[in-house]
């Protein structure tokens, strides 16, 4: 025979050994995706800089950082010069992490640079 109060004694169990297990927390991870292009009809290759900082803890944890950007030069046949500069700066989001990650900071760095000459844009600016 069936007894509810068994299945909610059960759940109840369950529950507790749940709420008495250690939380889970990964490190700290930066992700930082950059994307140049440059589609022009210049003689000279674009100039395209990325320059990229992370200021983290030797040890961190529960905590994200994310940036993107694109830039983008279409046509012309003078100069092309793409800078971009991207600064992270990162803490741990739970006290006393330090005691219990032993590994440094994911860092995932993202970085696509694209340079076409298109002789077709010389035609166009006569």
């Amino acid at each position: 025979m069936f007894k509810p109060q068994l299945l909610w004694l059960g759940f109840l169990s369950l529950g507790t050994l749940v709420s008495l297990a250690p939380s889970a927390a990964a490190q700290c991870v930066v992700a930082d995706v950059s994307i140049q292009a440059a589609i022009h009809g210049s003689d000279q290759p674009a100039e395209q800089i990325n320059d990229v900082a992370v200021d983290a803890p030797e040890t961190c944890r529960g905590n994200t950082s994310v940036h993107t950007s694109r830039q983008v030069h279409v046509g012309g046949t003078g100069e092309v010069r793409q800078t971009r500069q991207s600064r992270h700066q990162i803490r741990s989001a739970e006290s006393g992490a330090s005691r219990s990650t032993s590994g440094s900071t994911v860092v995932v760095p993202v970085e696509v640079q694209v340079d076409v000459y298109n002789p077709a844009e010389r035609l166009r600016s006569r």
